[in-house]
């Protein structure tokens, strides 16, 4: 019910947005421009927020293959490369990986909001971003660890609690579903993540996924 509402409001926003689009901005005079430019923003905004509670909601269909973690995570990391660059920071793939029976679209997906929300983390605090990706493989209980660690201002006790319920955010921009998607798509690979401190001084989370 919750997902067709929610498709109702996408369709509702295009609307918006494609009537924006249609004013000529350099016709408008220019105090008026930056309203429409705000139309235009807030309705991505808000789009961008209705198509994460679709992914949230929509029941997983699972295409799975083998999947290397090794190549996800060096994929994940170039795309926050160059941000943590341009802030004079650095982003780093360390440890054995190993190969997972999964889904590989969902897997990058999780693992990309994870690097990004580690360098954001860090961007926001103003602090220089060191992101580290870290794995090793358990052969006894056949399974891989993949913690990623940014030296960010943490997270909280109380906040650990709650950060992976739908819409429990602490930026200030954030949808709060992220992290929620994140967990969804780990579980349905019959893994587990959890936040802890991280040695970096900022946060990591680690992912548990049965090889």
């Amino acid at each position: 019910l919750t997902a067709g509402i929610a498709h109702e409001f996408r369709n509702g926003l295009a609307t918006i947005h494609g009537y924006s689009k249609l004013f000529d901005l350099q016709a408008l005079p220019e105090a008026y421009r930056p309203y429409v430019l705000g139309i235009r923003a807030e309705t991505d905004s808000l789009s961008q927020v209705v198509t994460n509670f679709l992914n949230f909601a929509r029941p997983a269909q699972l295409t799975l293959s083998r999947v290397e973690l090794g190549a996800i995570c060096e994929r994940a990391a170039d795309e926050i490369r160059a941000d943590v660059l341009a802030l004079g920071g650095d982003v780093d793939v360390r440890g054995t990986f190993g190969a997972v029976e999964g889904d590989e679209v969902l897997l990058r997906q999780a693992f990309s909001n994870l690097l990004r929300n580690a360098f954001e983390a860090c961007a926001d605090a103003s602090v220089v971003p060191r992101v580290l990706i870290e794995s090793q493989l358990d052969p006894v209980q056949r399974s891989v660890r993949i913690a990623v660690h940014d030296n960010g201002p943490g997270i909280t006790p109380a906040a650990r609690e709650s950060m992976f319920r739908p819409f429990f955010t602490t930026k200030r921009n954030g949808t709060g579903l992220g992290l929620a998607l994140v967990q969804k798509i780990i579980v349905f690979h019959n893994g587990r993540i959890v936040a802890t401190q991280s040695p970096r001084g900022g946060a990591c989370l680690q992912i548990t996924l049965p090889l």
